[in-house]
């Protein structure tokens, strides 16, 4: 027996709010933005439950707040994972502590609300395809192919019928212009409205896979709002594509949830000359990346790295990984930073999803195997060459299932 419970609320604000490209306080939106909540509840077993929210950022101590108000609520000890779809003309919760608030209280207000439904039998259909309709590398003018870029769908039947699926896409949800309103939920919340409206019933949220280095800027024919449609419509087909061959039923039958914690490791990468072709050898994206990001040493005539500006920028003394085990042959791996996607060649693709942006906030992390100049990979706010690898080993022994001594 197992229960399994969904909700989905509006959170569109009614007064201005900061957004976090735009110097002045908007409170104009092309479309309704929403949390989303899912809770999974094996017999005996602590519930589990994932919120999704339209915003660019869920900072971590901003995540534990929920999750103690919502425990204090239910008045029992939950596990709770808090992701961003990473939609970034929306609400900035980081900078803007009226919307705060007003976000706190909506999903206080709603999370206690979930209808809970009892199943004899609860089990889960996972797909996965290569799909580039809508992002690709936006590093050196395409000269790098992404080749770990996925459209996924992660379906959950209750005795026997579909009643929800997690929408999966390791693509930044940057099709419409940042710098101007109105704000918006972007194609995970086009994707999840078309969706909904078509299979009445049954519940859509989103996760968003390694996506720092995949974007739409080489897809979109321009940053017009309409343009979320023509790229939205695409990654809908596929995703009911992958929903009509739902063949490969699985019992969730080693329903587990667990976190662990690395040390934080930041500084400069080790970046040799090789990384420096000579100028004439470049693209045009890899001349614009060092113009932008280095800084010549006037008493050296050297490169100074130029740090990424972002401020207020969440500072973590802790790196929390997250990991929902569903059976022995399939685990979600929650994180919070903006992976690129090489990250997916740590784990086995056909058992693992990635979901980034959840529980917590932080940047860029570039590949492991630095062979070209990327548009984040010479910053000094990263990851070490040590951490990430480190980061890299802990993500494939959690795909393994490894135990946690093991660990």
């Amino acid at each position: 027996m197992m229960k399994i419970g969904f909700r989905q609320f509006e959170i569109t604000p009614d007064f201005p709010v900061q957004v976090m490209t735009l110097k002045e306080k908007t409170a104009d939106s092309a479309d309704a933005l929403h949390c989303r909540v899912l809770v999974i509840e094996p017999e005996n077993q602590k519930p589990w439950y994932h919120v999704s929210i339209d915003v660019v950022e869920v900072w971590q101590a901003y995540r534990d707040e929920i999750k103690a108000n919502t425990e204090a609520l239910l008045g029992k000890e939950i596990d709770m994972v808090v992701s961003a779809t990473h939609a970034h003309v929306t609400p900035f919760v980081t900078t803007d502590p009226a919307w705060r608030e007003f976000l706190m209280k909506r999903i206080m207000e709603n999370i206690g609300k979930v209808e809970m439904k009892e199943y004899n039998e609860v089990s889960y259909s996972y797909n996965y395809h290569y799909f580039d309709k809508v992002g690709k590398s936006r590093e050196a003018d395409l000269k790098h192919v992404a080749n770990h870029l996925y459209a996924e769908t992660l379906s959950f039947y209750g005795d026997g019928k579909r009643i929800g699926t997690i929408l999966i896409h390791n693509c930044h949800p940057t099709i419409k212009k940042l710098f101007a309103p109105p704000m918006t939920s972007e194609y995970p919340g086009y994707c999840i409205q078309k969706l909904s409206e078509k299979y009445p019933g049954e519940f859509f949220t989103f996760l968003l896979g390694p996506a720092g280095d995949i974007s739409p800027h080489f897809v979109r024919e321009n940053q017009e709002y309409d343009q979320i449609a023509v790229l939205g419509d695409k990654l809908i087909a596929e995703f009911e594509r992958q929903m009509a061959h739902q063949n490969n039923l699985h019992p969730i039958d080693h329903f587990r949830y667990r976190e662990t914690i690395l040390p934080i490791e930041k500084g400069p990468r080790e970046i040799g000359d090789a990384v420096f072709p000579p100028q004439d050898q470049m693209t045009p994206q890899e001349v614009q990346v060092l113009e932008r990001r280095l800084l010549p040493k006037k008493d050296k005539g050297g490169f100074n790295p130029h740090s990424r500006e972002l401020d207020p920028m969440e500072i973590i003394s802790e790196y929390r990984i997250c990991q929902l085990i569903l059976s022995d042959e399939y685990s979600i791996v929650f994180e919070p930073a903006e992976l690129y996607s090489e990250f997916y060649g740590s784990v086995n693709k056909q058992t693992t999803t990635l979901a980034t942006i959840s529980n917590g906030f932080d940047h860029y992390i570039t590949g492991l195997y630095l062979n070209h100049i990327t548009t984040h990979s010479i910053t000094d706010y990263g990851f070490t060459d040590r951490m990430r690898r480190n980061f890299w080993e802990r993500l494939a022994k959690m795909s393994l299932q490894l135990s946690d001594e093991e660990l």
